[in-house]
């Protein structure tokens, strides 16, 4: 039991809590900054890797062969232009979002009341009982 007084009461070492918050405060905030820097560096990487991929072209062509009487046929694939398919694929997001927006406008709106839906089922069958009428 002496020596757990011991230890108690001896203060030699002793990181005073303000230091050590100090040092908590700095070690978080560098924490932070790395893991900030390390996942900007990270993204650019990526986007530097995805153009680099969007970049290689991949055209080619293979001539045919004719001898005798057989032949093979020819083939070749011409790769569009990037800037003019970047174009084309924004074109494309820009009409899917229209179309999203449009669906999300019509939600948005009131549904017709019943009393409205049965005027206009009695102007459809009376505009009938008409084309019935003028046949006759």
């Amino acid at each position: 039991m002496k020596l757990l007084t011991n230890f108690w009461r001896d203060e030699a070492g002793l990181v005073m809590s303000a230091e050590l918050v100090l040092l908590g405060t700095v070690g978080v905030i560098g924490a932070t900054v790395g893991i900030s820097a390390a996942s900007t560096a990270i993204n650019d990487e990526l986007v530097e890797f995805s153009h680099a991929i969007r970049s290689l072209d991949q055209s080619y062509e293979v001539q045919g062969h004719t001898s005798c009487r057989a032949w093979t046929a020819s083939s070749s694939y011409r790769q569009q232009d990037v800037d003019k398919s970047l174009a084309d694929l924004c074109g494309q997001i820009d009409r899917a979002n229209r179309a999203v927006e449009k669906k999300r406008e019509m939600k948005r709106k009131a549904p017709p009341k019943s009393s409205d839906l049965r005027k206009k089922m009695e102007a459809k069958k009376r505009k009938a009982k008409q084309q019935k009428k003028n046949e006759a």
